[in-house]
């Protein structure tokens, strides 16, 4: 088996929403679909965006991560939209997904790096590893997403 990560392309959208699809809150599936058409379609409103899969053997996408430029204000960057399928959690290929990221941010100068996640126990597996590889909490906003659930925003150093 190889994997490999690669930009992704238009024609990967599918197969990217099927990964994020293969966990049990829909909503991140339906924010994604409506992403992804955006991103696809419109290159010149997602400059600075960039979205890689990571692919089995170039047939099968088992995870996809990016990160998006806050153009209009900070020009900070954010991780967005990092899932590794259901089926093939535990092998590390998060924590690939991660480095790659992290060095191509790295090669470009940026500094910081910013993520967000849910306090829903669904996530306590991203939080953690987010903290183990560096990220820091920065704050939390009370009953963001719903009474009792809570947003958690991280930054990471990029040394």
């Amino acid at each position: 088996m190889k994997f490999r990560i690669r930009i992704a392309q238009a024609k990967d959208k599918e197969k990217i929403l099927s990964v994020i699809g293969s966990y049990p809150f829909k909503w991140d599936k339906r924010i994604a679909e409506k992403y992804y058409e955006d991103y696809f379609s419109d290159k010149r409103s997602f400059q600075g965006d960039k979205v890689y899969v990571l692919d089995l053997d170039s047939k099968i996408i088992i995870g996809v991560v990016g990160y998006y430029l806050d153009r209009y204000e900070t020009k900070n960057y954010w991780l967005g939209w990092f899932y590794v399928h259901n089926k093939y959690q535990g092998g590390g290929h998060a924590r690939k997904l991660l480095d790659h990221i992290i060095g191509k941010l790295k090669r470009k100068g940026v500094k910081k790096l910013f993520v967000d996640t849910s306090s829903n126990e669904f996530y306590q597996k991203a939080l953690t590893l987010y903290m183990n590889n560096g990220f820091r909490i920065e704050a939390t906003i009370r009953d963001y997403y719903g009474k009792g659930e809570d947003q958690i925003i991280l930054s990471k150093q990029i040394k």
